[in-house]
């Protein structure tokens, strides 16, 4: 088997994106949307095949159901080069689906999870987490089934000899578990947006969410939305600002920004340039609809760079 980059580990589902939504839906009433997109969801898959298109050999371990939305998720990964060998095919189980209700700077999203539930530290296949430089999480708490081998996948991850990253996703029950933490301990990079880092950590603010966090983990990068994204490792503190362009979908653009992130730092860069890369990757993905239809190849968001040298002035550092 060839050897891997990146091997990650997530769930897998759907989307069907509704765009053009004059407002969020209220009982008893319908609203009618101006669009639809149908295409391969999750924020794990997303991050896979965005930074497969970029470059990067690319593993994924996941579960799905033996159904057509598993069999679509399979062939959208395959499409994108993307390593399937280790996702899990159970008749028992249906995929999920994530409705998606896309505003021009944020979205709303309902879901069923399905198999993603049901993946384990059982299913885990070390001996293909053992052919990849590094290892990718995505979406905890999306994940039940994880809670209590994730920080045991974490710790033997690292033993084996790989760098390892988090997306801890959105907490639907919104209880947000302390026993994150203890995976964090093994985490190399830790990559929560706003709302997660604020939550997770208990804090008012996010700077206070920021020192909270870096005590733990080595390289923190908290997503800001619209308002860029900030680092932090050891005692620096880097900021930089969003890439002015035409919203048309944020479906991904997280995890588009992920990817951006880990492939410059897979390739021994600077905080500041894993930042403003990260940030080009998921400036682009929101140009076109769906997480990974306007996801960029290396060319890409090289020539973007090139095109917004002034933009990327914008990185303060302290």
């Amino acid at each position: 088997m060839e050897n891997l980059d990146v091997i990650v580990v997530g769930e897998l589902n759907v989307d069907l994106i509704l765009t053009g939504v004059p407002s969020l839906p209220e009982m008893g009433k319908e609203k009618i949307v101006k669009d639809m997109y149908f295409t391969m969801g999750s924020a794990s898959a997303i991050f896979a095949s965005n930074i497969a298109k970029l470059g990067m050999n690319v593993g994924f371990i996941g579960k799905i159901g033996k159904d057509d939305f598993g069999q679509f998720m399979l062939k959208s990964l395959k499409e994108k080069n993307v390593d399937t060998s280790s996702i899990i095919k159970d008749n028992t189980l249906k995929t999920g689906i994530t409705v998606s209700l896309s505003f021009l700077h944020d979205y709303a999203m309902v879901t069923y999870p399905g198999a993603m539930d049901y993946l384990t530290i059982d299913d885990i296949n070390f001996d293909h987490i053992n052919r990849a430089k590094h290892m990718f999480l995505s979406n905890y708490f999306l994940q039940p089934g994880m809670y209590e081998g994730c920080s045991k996948l974490f710790k033997r991850t690292k033993e084996i000899g790989l760098t390892t990253s988090f997306d801890p996703g959105w907490d639907p029950a919104e209880k947000w578990d302390k026993a994150i933490l203890e995976v964090l301990e093994y985490v190399d990079i830790f990559l929560p947006n706003e709302q997660e880092a604020l939550n997770i950590t208990g804090s008012s603010d996010i700077d206070s969410a920021l020192d909270t966090l870096s005590e733990i983990v080595d390289i923190v990068v908290i997503k800001l939305g619209n308002r860029g994204a900030l680092a932090k490792k050891g005692n620096k503190v880097v900021k930089s600002n969003v890439f002015k362009i035409n919203v048309i979908d944020t479906t991904g653009a997280g995890d588009s920004f992920n990817s951006g992130y880990l492939y410059k730092y897979l390739k021994g860069a600077s905080v500041e340039e894993c930042l403003i890369f990260g940030s080009a990757c998921g400036a682009i993905a929101t140009t076109k609809l769906g997480g990974t239809t306007a996801s960029p190849t290396l060319k890409e968001v090289e020539n973007f760079l090139k095109e917004r040298q002034k933009e990327t002035k914008g990185i303060v550092s302290s």
